[in-house]
């Protein structure tokens, strides 16, 4: 009977496969070789939705030691904004069973105001309760995003709940980083009466200006932050496909330590699985991207960052990401992550055993 902890423990060795691989031992063990590489202060796994209700207390404590196993330093857990009620004791136990091997705890806020990623894909609470905040159009209808209307940046309660959430995190949990995942709305055109009034009575037509008030609204979080918690490392990541005039404007954020994005690890020519559509090739990848947001990161004086995308994951694409992860992993990244056990792969033990072969080596 092949158990959890069995799953586990084969993927310890360094080129370990699942019980249930779909590829052949050969395959693994023809990845490219290991380039010359820096190893990045944070390595990290988004931890997502473990502490959602269901939590047993050993299983844990064996994914804890499996990521230390792998060199893994951070973790990163997705808090929406009914999670600082109803999943505190959860994220107690799994915060205090990383610090028991070693691993730091650092935070995504989801889904706060629809105007950021994290984990689940659900609507955000407190926007859908106050419509007073909410982005509007032209024609005053709320802008809607994929999971329910925007809160509008400029609105004071957006930036109230914001920061009143923030401080709460960070007076609940020992979290030593916060990370900006995915914005969403920072080429919306907001006419809400909060925007007028932002704008000194004009809107912009233009939508750089909006692009740079939500880069602002974010460095003044960042601001609030580091006043709470001087040592709390802020970090932001965009999709890998963005325009570089997009990067550059988020980028230019003050109190911000690290800039960077996600997307599979491998190139566009390998035509992996996207993780949204498994029937298309992926459009967002950091064996192609991640060279223009180094650069950027860089010269904007932030530490790099990048998300290695392993969620959603054929089992076709398993060997396409053994090949090429050592090329991901020898870019100049400061912060690397992954996520641990994500959802929708096919044989996620094999796809796990590659990510642990690979970034034990750094």
């Amino acid at each position: 009977m092949l158990t959890r902890r069995t799953f586990l423990t084969a993927t310890a060795a360094a080129a370990g496969i699942s019980a249930l691989q779909p590829f052949s031992l050969s395959a693994l063990s023809a990845a490219a070789p290991a380039a010359t590489r820096r190893r990045p202060k944070n390595i990290g796994a988004f931890y997502f939705r473990a502490h959602l209700y269901t939590l047993v207390p050993r299983h844990v404590r064996e994914d804890m030691e499996w990521l230390r196993d792998a060199g893994i330093n951070t973790l990163v857990i997705g808090v929406q904004e009914q999670d600082l009620a109803s999943a505190r004791e959860n994220i107690d136990r799994i915060s205090a069973e990383a610090h028991r091997v070693g691993i730091k705890i650092w935070v995504i806020p989801s889904r706060w105001g629809n105007l950021i990623a994290g984990a689940g894909k659900v609507p955000c609470t407190f926007t859908g309760k106050n419509p007073d905040c909410w982005a509007r159009r032209e024609n005053g209808k709320p802008i809607m995003g994929g999971f329910g209307p925007y809160a509008s940046i400029h609105h004071p309660y957006t930036f109230d709940r914001y920061t009143k959430m923030l401080r709460r995190v960070l007076d609940q949990w020992p979290v030593e980083g916060i990370i900006w995942d995915e914005p969403k709305a920072y080429n919306i055109l907001d006419y809400s009466p909060a925007a007028k009034t932002a704008f000194g009575g004009t809107i912009p037509k233009d939508v750089r200006p909006h692009r740079q008030a939500f880069a602002k609204f974010f460095a003044r979080l960042n601001a609030v932050i580091k006043k709470h918690s001087p040592g709390c490392y802020m970090s932001m990541f965009t999709y890998a496909t963005l325009k570089q005039e997009e990067i550059e404007d988020l980028a230019d954020q003050s109190d911000l330590n690290a800039f960077g994005c996600d997307g599979r690890p491998w190139a566009l020519a390998d035509k992996g699985a996207d993780d949204s559509d498994r029937n298309a090739p992926a459009k967002k990848c950091l064996v192609d991207n991640s060279a223009r947001f180094i650069e950027t990161a860089r010269r904007h004086g932030r530490d790099t960052f990048a998300l290695i995308e392993n969620h959603a994951m054929p089992a076709t694409s398993n060997p396409i990401m053994d090949r090429r992860l050592p090329e991901v992993l020898a870019q100049d990244w400061d912060n690397l992550f992954c996520y641990y056990y994500p959802r929708s792969c096919d044989d996620p033990d094999a796809s796990m055993a590659i990510i642990k072969k690979h970034i034990s080596k750094l």
